[in-house]
């Protein structure tokens, strides 16, 4: 008997020397970071606990706010914000049932509030929570921050920045990074009504204006930033740079996309040729065998690019349609853009960052309107007085392309062995009507 619980203690013990060895050999390392946030996701998702921007408890998921107790957090919530005065409750929170689908990854509704008396706030907030469903997209979230960039934009910089860009009015943001929880409360953007029908990034065409939108806005935010760099704004130190929140993210590429995108450089779904007519892509010669290298360096090209100071400027870095909302000024004769899902808003290097703003665009487009998209960026940066250099952007922005070949082409496998286990990719044409405004996602939209 003594002798069984002795060998049992000692694998226990050696268990525990084995454990904490790996522990501290990869303690700086990226694999131990990964494998914490799996543990985090796996033992504390769903977990109430406080923010760490406001110290409350707040809510997880939609059900916390329609709930009986719904109304007093939410009435909590408003009041720590200074929005609802202290003698004014909420008395009922609805979930209106609105099919959210504007690609913001997250558990999301539209609700109708009441209170005890009148207040000059609005009746209709949107709420977006963290996904509540353990899986691929909810890993995503968690090892490329998502959740603590979007908190951060509300909670320290949307007020610096109103008198340059409008954001949707926010009333609440909080996260915690150890449950990975996440709850935004804002306004409701009025689709449809004062503001033009939200456009789909890949089913509705590309327009010059949209674009040239998107740098004049993008050009001011990065301004802004760099104003802020100079007065040394304590608020900018609380934001992250591009490689820190994508770290993780690139291992998780790396272990899974090596085969994923040697498969889409040859045109096959899993090594086999199954529809070629639909893939109309072209890849470089020169990096046709080299996948693995590719996705090897990515990480440290990543890092040394959003390092670079004099190209550094916090961005929204998704600048595309379904991520703006637009209004028509001066009696239709100007348009005007709004910028929403802050999610991967960071420090970054501002080439790296075009470059994936622009990956969306069609390549007739950008065939067509790239290099005087580059020359009005450029100018913008001069007209608010910071002189980009050409070369140095190019070199950014091309590095920045070959990351998306690399994220994009293996992430594409994951896409077509999905239609082809559902049927459908054996019949899919370029530009098939299915995916446009006409076909199986064009139900009623925010």
């Amino acid at each position: 008997m003594e002798a069984g619980l002795s060998s049992a203690g000692c694998a226990v013990t050696l268990c525990i020397v084995v454990v904490s060895s790996a522990c501290w050999w990869l303690r700086d390392t990226m694999v131990l970071a990964v494998a914490m946030t799996l543990l985090r996701m796996l033992c504390c998702k769903g977990r109430r606990a406080r923010g760490q921007l406001t110290g409350l408890v707040f809510p997880i998921c939609v059900e916390d706010l329609t709930s009986p107790s719904g109304a007093a957090l939410l009435t909590k919530i408003l009041q720590h914000g200074q929005h609802l005065p202290h003698d004014v409750v909420v008395t009922s929170v609805r979930n209106l049932q609105k099919n959210v689908r504007d690609g913001v990854k997250g558990d999301k509704a539209v609700l109708e509030v009441t209170y005890s008396a009148n207040v000059d706030l609005p009746t209709h907030f949107f709420l977006k929570c963290n996904l509540q469903r353990l899986g691929a997209m909810r890993l995503l979230v968690a090892t490329s921050d998502v959740c603590m960039c979007e908190a951060l934009f509300y909670h320290y910089l949307a007020p610096e920045t109103k008198d340059c860009l409008r954001t949707p009015k926010c009333y609440f943001v909080d996260f915690n990074s150890t449950t990975g929880e996440f709850c935004l409360l804002t306004e409701v953007l009025d689709f449809g009504g004062k503001l033009l029908p939200l456009k789909h990034r890949i089913r509705d065409a590309a327009t010059m204006e949209e674009q040239l939108l998107f740098i004049e806005t993008g050009a001011r935010l990065h301004a802004r930033s760099w104003s802020w760099i100079d007065s040394c704004n304590a608020a900018l130190k609380q934001i992250p740079h591009f490689h820190d929140t994508h770290r993780q993210m690139w291992l998780l590429c790396m272990a899974s996309g090596c085969m994923g995108l040697k498969y889409t450089v040859r045109k096959t779904v899993k090594g086999k040729r199954l529809n070629p007519e639909w893939m109309t892509w072209s890849c470089p010669t020169d990096l046709v065998g080299k996948e693995w290298q590719l996705i090897w360096d990515m990480a440290d090209i990543l890092t040394s690019l959003s390092l670079e100071k004099d190209m550094a400027a916090f961005g929204h870095n998704d600048l595309t349609t379904d991520n703006a909302f637009y209004w028509q000024e001066d009696g239709g004769k100007r348009l005007s853009v709004g910028l929403f899902d802050w999610q991967q808003s960071c420090m970054n290097n501002i080439g790296q960052e075009w470059a994936w703003n622009w990956h969306f665009l069609e390549p007739e487009f950008l065939d067509k309107n790239e290099e005087a998209m580059i020359t009005a960026l450029l100018s913008a940066y001069s007209k608010l007085g910071r002189s980009i250099s050409r070369k140095k952007f190019l070199r950014a922005y091309t590095l920045g392309t070959i990351q998306m070949f690399v994220f994009g082409g293996g992430g594409l496998q994951l896409l077509m062995k999905d239609l082809e286990a559902k049927g459908i990719f054996q019949t899919l044409v370029p530009n098939d009507p299915r995916s446009g405004p006409d076909g199986p996602g064009s139900e009623d939209q925010l």
